[in-house]
């Protein structure tokens, strides 16, 4: 039996460790690669991060028109 650093010498030492929490996982993939982000230009990055449709690119300025539309639907009612 090796000494008890974590309890009491009153409290029984535990036949396993305590368990440590596992690692929560981010609900959504992240994208830690440079390269990744080097194929977007900072207008279009801009535009996704402060969901404004300005990027120039027809496609995701609908993306993020779509998305406001959605969230002003789900939003509370003030």
């Amino acid at each position: 039996m090796s000494r008890n650093t974590f309890f009491p010498p009153e409290v029984p030492f535990p036949e396993t460790p305590p368990r440590v929490a596992e690692r929560a996982q981010p609900p959504i993939p992240m994208v830690l690669e440079e390269v990744e982000t080097e194929r977007i230009s900072f207008r279009a990055y801009a535009a996704i991060q402060l969901r404004v449709p300005e990027s120039g690119i027809d496609w995701l300025d609908e993306m993020i028109k779509v998305s406001r539309r959605l969230d002003r639907q789900t939003a509370p009612k003030r």
